[in-house]
């Protein structure tokens, strides 16, 4: 393993989904980053639950800001959007000849507000009608090639982290 950091696209989706289970769920954004922030900690580099706990509350106050309705599937759409294409009409290939997109990265790509710097761009582009957006009823619990992430997400997470 050449790596050790968590590419900036599964931090970045890891966090719309923070913010995603925190608006359809009921417990404290802190357990859902506690969760997303283990999990990613066993497969790369640690990754601290305030890394992602600040960036999922970043993008919620962005919608709050632009008043967005939907929020939920606009944040739906952004994690098809982080999974499924680098940027726009450019696809991500999740297996390569010579590796994996879901292999770690040699330098730590994601830092303070680039997921918000990138969730900015999918919103304006999504608002203009300009970016790629899921089909109707698309959930990522279905897609192939990223069980860890999958199994991630099925988590339930726990009442006890949010402390």
């Amino acid at each position: 393993m050449a790596g050790k950091y968590c590419p900036s696209w599964i931090f970045n989706l890891c966090v719309a989904r923070t913010a995603y289970d925190f608006i359809t769920s009921d417990l404290p954004i802190k357990a859902y980053a506690k969760k997303y922030a283990s999990g990613l900690s066993e497969h790369y580099a640690e990754i601290k639950t305030e890394e992602i706990e600040q960036e999922a509350e970043l993008v919620l106050r962005f919608l709050v800001e632009t008043n967005s309705e939907e929020s939920d599937q606009l944040l739906n759409n952004f994690v098809f959007f982080s999974l499924k294409y680098v940027q726009h009409g450019s696809k991500r290939k999740l297996k390569g000849i010579f590796g994996s997109a879901i292999d770690p990265t040699k330098e730590k790509e994601y830092q303070e507000k680039i997921t918000l710097k990138n969730f900015k761009a999918y919103f304006f582009g999504f608002r203009n009608g300009v970016i790629e957006k899921p089909d109707p009823g698309w959930n990522i619990i279905e897609e192939e090639g990223i069980d860890f992430l999958v199994e991630l997400i099925k988590k339930e997470a726990n009442i006890a982290d949010a402390v």
